[in-house]
């Protein structure tokens, strides 16, 4: 079997724990392609994010969700998320387990869940996908942003805010949660539309069909502003650019034994 393995740089725990991981699979004939930053520990030949989608049948990332999504943001085979981080809502074992989630693997006692992104667009160029989420937001803290939302070109919304959250399922327990957003179910194709402190009472989240098109226009007195994809890549954005989100066909794939994301929700959120 072969993998890729990504880790979290910053933490030493998540780094010793790939080590070891490195090790694990390779005492039992497995191929394995370590990132760049991480055979370099080593003095191993490394690997781009890239490279490692080419080569590999599972990528295993060691970290949190922060690492999971620079992950996904170039990989599109299955994802076995080890947590050495904090809460690590899209991790499926904690380090501890970690070896035996391995073994399970290769065992082939797990399935691959499918997750929806979304697609980027900003004046014909595509951006990165997102995994999670794509916010617009104001570049100065504490200055607020006039903007309008758009379905199918058709007006949703105008409305002065800090700034606006286009979430993935996925994404709808993570940042647009916190701003008031719903919870979707990841068999809901749809994203939530989330407004950042908006001036006004009647502004509230839309939930929206994926196969939609979401349109973002900054209205002329706007300042300059910032367009985020899954809190890494990020893109000036000004009243001249035209910003169109709909759902990407590619797909975040996740490997799990079973837990259901309710229990996750229940574990990792109700605590």
């Amino acid at each position: 079997m072969k993998w890729g393995l990504v880790c979290n740089f910053h933490l030493k725990k998540a780094v010793s724990l790939a080590k070891d991981i490195y090790d694990f699979l390779s005492e039992k004939n497995n191929e394995v392609f370590m990132e760049k930053k991480l055979a370099e520990e080593r003095n191993m030949k490394g690997f781009s994010l890239e490279e490692i989608n080419e080569k590999a049948d599972v990528v295993v990332t060691v970290g949190g969700d922060g690492t999971i999504l620079r992950t996904l943001e170039k990989v599109e085979k299955p994802v076995f998320a080890i947590n050495s981080g904090g809460m690590g809502f899209l991790t499926e074992v904690e380090s501890k387990y970690a070896m035996g989630g391995l073994q399970r693997v290769m065992d082939g006692d797990y399935n691959v869940e499918e997750r929806a992104k979304l697609k980027v667009v900003v004046d014909d160029e595509r951006l990165p996908d997102a995994a999670n989420e794509v916010t617009v937001q104001t570049d100065r803290i504490a200055k607020i942003m006039y903007l309008k939302i758009l379905v199918e070109n058709e007006l949703v919304e105008t409305y002065g805010a800090d700034g606006v959250i286009v979430a993935t399922p996925t994404g709808s327990t993570s940042y647009a949660l916190s701003a008031g957003g719903p919870i979707l179910d990841p068999a809901v194709d749809a994203m939530v539309v989330t407004p950042i402190a908006a001036f006004k009472l009647s502004a509230r989240p839309w939930v929206v069909p994926l196969e939609k098109k979401v349109g973002i226009r900054l209205l002329p007195k706007s300042k300059e502003s910032k367009l985020v994809i899954d809190g890494g890549f990020a893109k000036t954005v000004t009243p001249e650019n035209d910003i169109v989100i709909t759902g990407s066909e590619k797909k975040a794939r996740f490997i799990r034994f079973g837990e259901s994301f309710y229990q996750m929700v229940r574990l990792k959120l109700v605590r």
